[in-house]
């Protein structure tokens, strides 16, 4: 199982390195930008990045009525293509469902980012118990109560995946 922390500052060379990797980078230098980040470290190696922010009221400007009011929204997720189906993904994810419901939100939301690997992006999502809320399309957001994030993570570590 991978090491879930904290971001370092000496770490952004190599968030940087993986996000333009998994077609999530610009290649430029990584700067959170005010953002929680959280890393995936596997036998010293970074092979994982999340960034979220917690108590965003996403949804309601934009009309998306489906969601609830201050949740936690999900920015990215990436995992180094070498080691994904391997948990990292989904430790990532239970880590920012156990900040937002230490801090009081319910529900996780997010858009996942468009590019060539859209269709995997979704199905891992799915996978982890988030699910479509509104019309389909591109800019189409996902989401689900914490709950059921740390009860896919309970059902996995039970199971030893």
């Amino acid at each position: 199982m991978p090491l879930i922390r904290d971001i370092a500052p000496a770490d952004y060379p190599s968030v940087e390195e993986l996000l333009y990797s998994t077609d999530l980078g610009d290649g430029r230098f990584y700067d959170p930008g005010g953002l929680d980040v959280v890393v995936a470290e596997l036998q010293g190696r970074l092979v994982g990045v999340a960034e979220f922010e917690l108590h965003l009221d996403f949804g309601h400007a934009e009309g998306r009525e489906a969601h609830p009011g201050e949740q936690t929204f999900i920015h990215t997720v990436a995992v180094a293509p070498t080691d994904r189906r391997g948990g990292v993904g989904r430790a990532l994810l239970a880590e920012i469902a156990r900040r937002a419901q230490e801090a009081g939100d319910t529900f996780l939301a997010l858009v996942p980012q468009d590019g060539a690997e859209e269709t995997g992006r979704q199905a891992f999502f799915r996978a982890c118990g988030l699910t479509l809320y509104g019309p389909a399309g591109p800019g189409a957001a996902w989401g689900c109560p914490v709950s059921e994030i740390l009860a896919v993570k309970d059902t996995a570590d039970a199971a030893g995946e």
